[in-house]
């Protein structure tokens, strides 16, 4: 029986998007139904009750609009945050999944909408040996927070399983896709997205890329790049970038800068 510890919080629909466009709608609907009752109680000249007639239609036509609209921005999952993991509630079929935070593999970090600059306000991430992806997007109420737990205790957990999967010889899979750099494609066709993954490994010794390029660990002297730049670059003692890959195109991306910054500071002797 998995223990998922006590409840920290819960991410529901956003307040703020749900009740504005509620709220918006049903005066719009309401506007449209006072003005179509009163056309029908007075008598008005003809020309001056067609443009009544035409504003009642276009303001009902906006309140189901924006009626829609709320529909359509609904979160599927929403989530309850536990001491040991998260609980994902699906909103379609009501079925509830548990996934311990030392299950979490890969995790994406992107924005989405223009307006947004650089703050990377959406996350996909999936638990070991499942396709399935779970989205923390800006409409699930304190998804920032959400989403700096979740990277943090991906760090916590698989960190010190990674270090000791190099130590022991082993390779740490990452993957970068193509898509990143467009947050929509990665919200609404995250199938897609993985059709077009390109595998990175990491090893002890190098790191090495489906494009076919090896970079000796030895070789690598500084790192730069995270959350705050749009690339993560591999450089050596002399500053020449020896590989470089966008951060929101990379699978765990913190935790691949976590584990390069460890190598450079404390080379990780291969135990055969």
């Amino acid at each position: 029986m998995i223990n998922e510890g006590r409840l920290l919080s819960q991410h529901g629909f956003a307040k703020a998007n749900s009740w504005i466009t509620l709220v918006l709608s049903i005066l719009l609907l309401v506007a449209g139904a006072i003005q179509l009752a009163f056309l029908l109680t007075v008598d008005h000249p003809a020309s001056s009750l067609y443009s009544v007639f035409f504003t009642a239609l276009l303001s009902i036509a906006l309140g189901v609009v924006l009626m829609f609209l709320r529909r359509l921005i609904r979160p599927h999952q929403i989530y309850q945050l536990h001491e040991n993991g998260i609980l994902v509630i699906s909103q379609e079929d009501k079925k509830n999944r548990f996934i311990p935070f030392e299950r979490i593999m890969d995790i994406y970090r992107f924005r989405t909408g223009k307006y947004s600059r650089r703050i990377l306000n959406t996350m996909l991430f999936r638990e070991e040996n499942s396709r399935t992806w779970h989205h923390i997007t800006p409409n699930i109420a304190n998804s920032e927070r959400l989403i700096e737990i979740i990277k943090t205790e991906q760090l916590m957990f698989r960190g010190p399983w990674a270090l000791n999967t190099l130590a022991q010889g082993g390779d740490i899979h990452f993957t970068s896709t193509t898509h990143a750099r467009c947050g929509l494609k990665h919200f609404f066709s995250t199938k897609l997205m993985m059709m077009n993954e390109k595998k990175i490994r990491l090893s002890a010794l190098a790191l090495t890329s489906d494009e076919g390029k090896t970079v000796p660990v030895e070789d690598i002297q500084f790192i730069s790049g995270g959350s705050n730049s749009p690339l993560v670059r591999l450089l050596d003692k002399h500053g020449r970038i020896l590989f470089s890959v966008p951060y929101a195109s990379l699978s765990s991306a913190d935790l691949f800068i976590a584990l390069i910054e460890h190598m450079i500071q404390n080379r990780i002797p291969v135990r055969h």
